[in-house]
């Protein structure tokens, strides 16, 4: 079992061209879509893992879970956040939770739509 992070590459911008065009219901349309695409991965998850405890966290346009490792859940994951957004999203993986925050902050420093994993020695 790993402990995987998902987080958008690049929400900070996708909200600013909102706030550029000064439109609330601009802002209000790309929140409601980061927060429905979010509910429809945290489902995939679900389903995935046949266990409803699998995800930890899943709030803004982050995901914390916990699955065996399966490449095309992450592949699904990013693409269908793609598909929604417009955007990437990097996932840093690990044993222990640690480990994927170190690996979340790789993967986003890779650049978009990066899946990094690593493992600390004790």
């Amino acid at each position: 079992m790993f402990y995987f992070g998902f987080d958008c590459d690049s929400a900070g911008d996708y909200l600013e061209i909102a706030f550029e065009q000064s439109s609330e219901d601009e802002v209000r349309q790309r929140s409601q879509i980061v927060h429905e695409v979010i509910r429809e991965l945290k489902k995939l998850i679900y389903k995935t893992t046949k266990d409803h405890k699998s995800v930890l966290f899943a709030e803004g346009d982050n995901i914390l879970f916990k699955a065996p490792y399966q490449a095309s859940l992450l592949k699904d994951l990013q693409r269908i956040y793609k598909e929604k957004t417009g955007l990437t999203g990097s996932i840093g993986y690990g044993k222990k939770l640690p480990e994927v925050a170190l690996a979340m902050r790789l993967a986003k420093a890779k650049g978009g739509g990066s899946i990094v994993g690593i493992a600390l020695k004790d």
